[in-house]
C-alpha cells in the first residue's frame, strides 16, 4: 500500500556534496517510482535573498522538495534548530505524512527527530556516519587517531559556544544528539560495522538494521573494460577532497610511484571531487605526468569515467561506512583499492575482487598500485570478479527492505539513559569536568544524558530525572517548569535555594560540586531513593502550580529563524 514519506537530508541534489546526499536521492526517486508519495526536506546554503530560516519549494526530477536555508554547519550550531523543528511539523501536516526518514541531519537539527516523533510519525534514520555519537562525524581525533572511547568528546574540542554565547561542555551537545536519535523507531546502517560501532555506542541494537545502500544498476554502465590505446593502467579516487579521505597519503604514493625508475607500464591517476585540499591537488598535478585532477563532475559523467577506469582507489583514514564509490566499482566491474578499515572490508573481497592496505600507510598504497600497473590482467582478474557480484547490491533490493521496514509494527518504547536537564548560568571549570568524565564517576550504565535547559521541550522534560543548577543565581521560571513536572531539583546551597527547600519537597542542596556528583550518583545507584525524591517532587507539583506567578501561564509566539 502506497505510503506518505517525508525524505529528510541535509543537502539534496544538485546541491550535491557526497555520497549520502546521492542515497538520498536515489532512494527518494525509487519509492516514488514505487508509487509512494514522496517528498523531501533538504537544507540548502543561506544567500542575500534566502537567509538562514528560509524556506523554499521547488521540484527537482519530478520531486517536491522543500529548501531550508540552513543556520550553520559548524558543530556549535548545525545540531540544533528550533525553527526547523516548527518547519518539520507544519510540512507533516500539510502533506500528512505518515513516515519520516532521515539522511544526514547535520545542519538541520537532530531535533529534528524527536519532532517528527511528536508529531506522530513513524521515523526511520540511515545512519551514513558516526555523527549520533562524534561531533567529527569521522571518529577521528584531531590528532588523526582512532578514538574508542565515545565518551571522550573533550579530548577533541572542550566546549561550544551557541547563539547564546554561553560555553557549554561538549558533553551536553554529545548527549543532546544522542537522545535526538534515540527516538527514532529504527536506525538504518548500511554496513555491519556501522551497526556493532553504534551498538558500543550503548545505542539500542534492537532498532538498528542492516541494510546496504545497494547501487543503481541501470545506470552504471558494464560492458566489458576495453584496455586504454596506450596500454596504461588508469586509476579513479572519487572522493571529498580531505584529509580524511586519505587524499595527502594518496599524493605521497603517486609521487613514490613517479619516481621508481623500476615502472615501465604507462599508469595515470585521475582524482574528481571537490574540497579544501583542492589547490595542494592542484599544485601535485604540475609536478607529475601521472596526475590528472577533473574537480567535480556530474554523476553521469563519473560513472563514465569508472567505465574507463582499472582501479577504483579509497584512501580513506576514517572508518568508511559504505562507500559509493567501492560499490560503483562492483556495479561497473572495476577493481578496488580501499583501507583496511569500517565497512571497505564488507565490500572489498581481499586478493579476489581487489587489496585492502593500512590506512595512512602511503608505501602500502603504492605497493598495491604497483601490483596493478606491473600485471594489468590482475585489475582484468578482479574486475570481471566484481562483475559478477554486482546484483548483490541491487538497490532495488534495497528499496523492498525499506518497505518492508515501514510496514513493520513500531517497536515498543525501551528504557533509555536517564535525563539530567541542565541549567542557569555560564558552567563553572568544574561543571566541564564533572560532565565530561560522567561515565567515570557515575557508578550508572548507561551513563545520563546531560541536557541544556534551552534544548529541553516537552519530550525532554517527559524524560528528566533531575534538574541541575549550575550557580547560584536563581532562575525561578526554570525551577518551576522542574517542579510543576514533578522532577526533583539539584541545586546550590543558598538563601533562595533553602527557602525553595522548605517549601517543595524534592528540592537537593549542594555546597560544591563534590557533592552535586555524590548527590547525582546516589540518587542514580540508588532507585528507592530516587522514587522517594521524585515523590516528593510530584507532590510539591500543585503547590508550586498555586504560587506561580501569573506570567508563567502567559501564551507566547516565536518569531525565531
Amino acid at each position: 500500500m502506497p505510503s506518505r514519506i517525508l525524505l529528510v537530508s541535509n543537502f539534496f541534489p544538485p546541491q550535491t556534496v557526497g555520497g549520502a546526499e546521492i542515497v538520498a536521492f536515489r532512494q527518494a526517486k525509487a519509492l516514488a517510482g514505487r508509487g509512494h508519495h514522496v517528498t523531501v526536506l533538504a537544507g540548502d546554503l543561506p544567500t542575500e535573498t534566502s537567509p538562514a530560516g528560509t524556506l523554499n519549494f521547488d521540484f527537482y526530477e519530478g520531486l517536491p522538495v522543500y529548501r531550508l536555508a540552513i543556520r550553520s554547519l559548524e558543530p556549535d550550531e548545525n545540531f540544533y534548530s528550533a525553527a526547523a523543528a516548527r518547519r518539520l511539523k507544519a510540512i507533516i501536516q500539510t502533506d500528512r505524512i505518515e513516515i519520516v526518514h532521515f539522511h544526514n541531519v547535520m545542519g538541520l537539527g537532530a531535533n529534528l527527530i524527536p519532532a517528527a516523533k511528536d508529531a506522530g510519525a513513524m521515523c526511520v534514520v540511515t545512519l551514513h556516519d558516526h555523527w549520533g555519537f562524534c561531533f567529527r562525524q569521522t571518529r577521528l581525533r584531531v590528532n588523526g587517531a582512532l578514538c574508542n572511547n565515545f565518551d571522550e568528546c573533550a579530548v577533541c574540542m572542550s566546549a561550544i559556544q551557541p547563539p547564546n554565547g554561553t560555553a557549554l561542555p561538549i558533553r551536553l551537545r554529545r548527549d543532546y544528539v544522542a537522545w535526538c536519535l534515540s527516538h527514532a523507531d529504527y536506525m538504518v546502517t548500511p554496513s555491519a560495522y556501522l551497526a556493532r560501532t553504534y551498538t558500543e555506542a550503548e545505542f539500542p541494537a534492537e532498532r538498528i538494521r542492516v541494510i546496504s545502500n545497494g547501487i543503481d544498476l541501470a545506470a552504471v554502465p558494464h560492458a566489458p573494460k576495453d584496455p586504454a590505446s596506450d596500454g596504461a593502467v588508469r586509476f579513479l579516487c572519487s572522493a571529498y577532497l580531505g584529509e580524511h579521505k586519505g587524499i595527502p597519503v594518496l599524493l605521497e604514493a603517486i609521487r613514490r610511484l613517479s619516481q621508481d625508475a623500476s615502472i615501465t607500464v604507462p599508469w595515470q591517476v585521475t582524482i574528481a571531487g571537490e574540497g579544501h585540499l583542492r589547490s595542494v591537488i592542484e599544485k601535485a598535478v604540475q609536478s607529475t605526468s601521472h596526475l590528472r585532477f577533473v574537480g567535480r563532475v556530474p554523476r553521469s559523467e563519473l560513472l563514465a569515467l569508472m567505465s574507463k577506469t582499472d582501479v577504483a582507489l579509497l584512501a580513506s583514514i576514517w572508518p568508511e561506512n559504505e562507500p559509493v564509490t567501492m560499490l560503483e566499482a562492483i556495479a561497473s566491474g572495476t577493481a578496488q583499492i580501499a583501507t583496511r578499515t569500517g565497512g571497505n572490508l564488507e565490500l572489498v573481497d581481499e586478493s579476489q575482487s581487489g587489496f585492502l592496505v593500512t590506512p595512512g600507510d602511503p608505501d602500502a598504497l603504492a605497493e598495491a598500485m604497483r601490483r596493478y600497473i606491473v600485471d594489468p590482467e590482475l585489475a582484468r582478474t578482479h574486475g570481471r570478479y566484481n562483475h559478477a557480484r554486482r546484483a548483490e547490491f541491487n538497490e532495488s533490493t534495497t528499496i523492498s527492505r525499506l518497505e518492508e521496514l515501514y510496514a513493520a509494527p513500531r517497536p515498543q518504547a525501551s528504557s533509555r539513559p536517564p535525563v539530567i536537564v541542565c541549567g542557569a548560568g555560564w558552567p563553572a571549570l568544574e561543571v566541564g569536568a564533572l560532565t565530561s568524565h560522567a561515565h567515570q564517576h557515575l557508578d550508572h550504565r548507561p551513563t545520563p544524558r546531560f541536557i541544556w535547559r534551552e534544548w529541553a521541550d516537552a519530550m525532554v522534560w517527559r524524560e528528566a530525572t533531575l534538574l541541575w543548577l549550575w550557580d547560584r543565581h536563581p532562575e525561578e521560571p526554570l525551577v518551576n517548569a522542574a517542579i510543576r513536572r514533578g522532577v526533583p531539583v539539584l541545586a546550590p546551597e543558598n538563601a533562595w535555594a533553602e527557602g525553595l527547600a522548605r517549601h517543595f519537597g524534592g528540592v537537593i542542596l549542594y555546597r560544591s560540586y563534590l557533592e552535586a556528583l555524590a548527590a547525582m550518583r546516589a540518587l542514580l545507584s540508588v532507585p528507592s531513593l530516587r522514587q522517594q525524591f521524585t515523590r516528593r517532587a510530584e507532590e510539591a507539583a500543585a503547590a508550586a502550580t498555586v504560587m506561580a506567578p501569573v506570567n508563567a501561564f502567559n501564551l507566547t509566539s516565536e518569531a525565531r529563524s
